[in-house]
C-alpha cells in the first residue's frame, strides 16, 4: 500500500474513472427500466397526458382497463438514457473540480449506475437537488440575495416537473419557505437539531398526508398494520443499505455525528434540514409504497418488500448535500482511512453488476412473434406483481402508439380463459408469462422461448386463436 500513501489521489482518480466507465457501460448494455417503459407510454389527451393502456394502479388487481387512465397535467416523459448520462457526466466533471473524493463517491455509487442505465429519474433529480443546495448556500444569510433564491426556486420547479406533479400548490409553499427563511435567526439552524428535526418533519409530512387521505399515503389509515410492519424494513433499506452503506458514509458517520454538535453554521444547518427532511420523507414514502402496492397487486406479503427493495435508491437524490455536510463539519476528514477504502471495496461488486449486467426483457422477443395489424388488441397474462409494468414493455417494440395497438393484462388469478370468449372475444393473440403453466383451449401455440435467469427463467409462450 506504499503507492497509496505516496499518491492517494491516484486511487480516487481510478475510482472516478471506473464509475464513469460503468455508467457508460450501463447505458449500452441495459434496456430501459420498467418505470421508464411506463413513462414512455403516456400519450397526449384532452387536458393533459394519460397512459395508453390504462393505469398501472388498478381498481381490480387482476385485470386492466385500457379506457381507465387518469389524466395528469404535469406529466413529463423525462430524459432519454443518453441525455441523462450526458448531464450526469457533466455534473461529475464539475464536482471533481470542486472535490475529487465527493465526485468519485457519487460516480461509483451502485444505485446511481443502476438508475442511469435504466433511464430512471434519480440522477437528474440528484443534479437538481445539488443546484438547490448550492443556491441555498450562496443565498444563506443574505436577505437581499434574490438571484440565488430564484435559482433554488427554478431548480425546485424542475424537480417537481420531472416527477410529474402539479406545480402551482407546491410552488406557492416553496416560495413562502424561501422568502421567509432568511428572516429566521441563525440560532435555530444548529446542524444536529436540523437533521433530527428535519427527519421527524419528513416523517410527519407523510403521516399527515395519510390522515388527510392524500394520494398513496392514505394506506396508512386503510391498512395501518401492514404499513407499521413495513416501516422498520424501509428504514433499513433506505437509510442503512442505500444510505450509509452504498454512499460509504458508515466509516465517518460516528465522528461526523459527534462533531455536528459543536458546529454553529447556518449553511450547514440549512443543508442538514434539507437532507434530514428528505431522508425522513423518502423512508416513510417507501414504507407507504410497499404497503400500498402489495395490496394493489395482491402480491405476497411480506416478500413484496424484497421484490421492491430497489425503491431504496430514491435516497440517492440527496447525495451531494449529504457529502457537503460531511465536508463542512470536518474539512480535514480523512477519506483515505482504511475503513473508507474498505467501504468502497465493499460496494464495488454491486457497482460492477449494475454497470456490466444490463436490464433485459423476454417481452421484446415475444412482441416480435405477434403479427399484429393496425388497431388490433392482444392479451398478456402474468403474475399480479408488476404485471401492468411488464405489459408496458410491449409498447415500444410493437410501436403501439403509431399502430394504434391496445394491450390488455390479466393476472394468473383471473378467469382469463372464460373472458376470452366474452369481453375479450375480439382478441386474437395471447402472451403467457413463464409462470403461467396452463394453456388456453382452442388456441394454437405460435411460438415460445426461454426467459433469462435474471428475469426469473422459465418459458414464455405466444398463442393465436384457432
Amino acid at each position: 500500500m506504499k503507492w497509496f500513501k505516496d499518491e492517494p489521489n491516484r486511487f480516487w482518480y481510478s475510482v472516478l474513472a471506473l464509475g464513469i466507465l460503468l455508467s457508460i457501460s450501463s447505458t449500452i448494455v441495459s434496456d430501459a427500466g420498467l418505470d421508464s417503459h411506463v413513462r414512455a407510454a403516456y400519450i397526449e389527451v384532452e387536458g393533459g397526458y394519460a397512459l395508453d393502456w390504462g393505469d398501472t394502479r388498478l381498481s381490480d388487481p387482476t385485470a386492466s382497463e385500457p379506457d381507465d387512465a387518469k389524466v395528469v397535467t404535469g406529466f413529463t416523459s423525462g430524459f432519454s438514457t443518453l441525455t441523462g448520462l450526458i448531464f450526469f457526466l457533466l455534473f461529475i466533471g464539475l464536482t471533481a473540480r470542486y472535490d475529487l473524493k465527493i465526485a468519485a463517491l457519487i460516480a461509483i455509487n451502485p444505485a446511481l449506475i443502476f438508475a442511469i442505465g435504466r433511464g430512471y429519474q434519480e440522477p437528474i433529480i440528484m443534479i437538481l437537488f445539488a443546484i438547490v443546495a448550492m443556491a441555498f448556500i450562496m443565498a444563506s444569510g443574505q436577505k437581499s440575495n434574490i438571484a440565488w433564491k430564484l435559482v433554488a426556486f427554478v431548480a425546485f420547479t424542475g424537480i417537481i416537473a420531472v416527477k410529474g406533479y402539479s406545480l402551482h400548490p407546491i410552488l406557492m409553499v416553496l416560495a413562502l419557505i424561501m422568502a421567509g427563511s432568511a428572516y429566521i435567526p441563525d440560532r435555530f439552524f444548529r446542524p444536529k437539531r436540523m437533521l433530527v428535526g428535519g427527519f421527524a418533519g419528513g416523517i410527519s409530512m407523510v403521516l399527515v398526508m395519510g390522515v388527510l387521505g392524500i394520494g398513496t399515503p392514505k394506506v396508512i389509515i386503510d391498512e395501518p398494520i401492514r404499513f407499521l410492519y413495513s416501516v422498520p424494513f424501509a428504514f433499513v433499506d433506505v437509510i442503512i443499505i442505500y444510505g450509509l452503506f452504498a454512499m460509504v458514509l458508515w466509516p465517518i458517520a460516528k465522528t461526523t455525528w459527534v462533531k455536528m454538535a459543536d458546529i454553529n453554521d447556518r449553511r450547514v444547518g440549512e443543508l442538514a434540514l434539507m437532507v434530514g427532511s428528505m431522508a425522513g420523507f423518502i423512508t416513510m414514502y417507501v414504507a407507504v409504497l410497499w404497503a400500498y402496492e402489495s395490496i394493489l397487486w395482491n402480491s405476497e406479503w411480506p416478500w413484496h418488500m424484497a421484490i421492491m427493495g430497489n425503491n431504496g435508491r430514491y435516497i440517492t437524490i440527496i447525495l451531494f448535500p449529504a457529502y457537503l455536510i460531511v465536508k463542512w463539519i470536518d474539512p480535514k476528514i480523512d477519506w483515505n482511512q482504511k475503513r473508507a477504502i474498505i467501504g468502497i471495496l465493499l460496494i464495488l461488486p454491486f457497482s460492477l453488476i449494475a454497470g456490466l449486467h444490463g436490464q433485459s426483457y423476454w417481452t421484446d422477443e415475444a412482441a416480435e412473434e405477434m403479427d399484429l395489424e393496425m388497431g388490433e388488441h392482444f392479451l398478456f397474462v402474468s403474475d399480479g406483481t408488476l404485471g401492468m409494468h411488464y405489459l408496458y414493455t410491449f409498447h415500444q417494440p410493437l410501436d403501439a402508439a403509431k399502430m394504434n395497438i391496445t394491450g390488455h393484462w390479466r393476472s394468473d388469478e383471473a378467469d382469463w380463459q372464460n373472458q376470452l370468449n366474452m369481453e375479450l372475444n375480439h382478441i386474437d393473440w395471447i402472451v403467457l408469462a413463464p409462470e403461467i403453466t396452463e394453456s388456453p383451449d382452442g388456441w394454437t401455440l405460435e411460438n415460445s422461448g426461454k426467459a433469462d435467469i435474471f428475469n426469473g427463467g422459465g418459458q414464455w409462450r405466444v398463442f393465436t386463436r384457432s
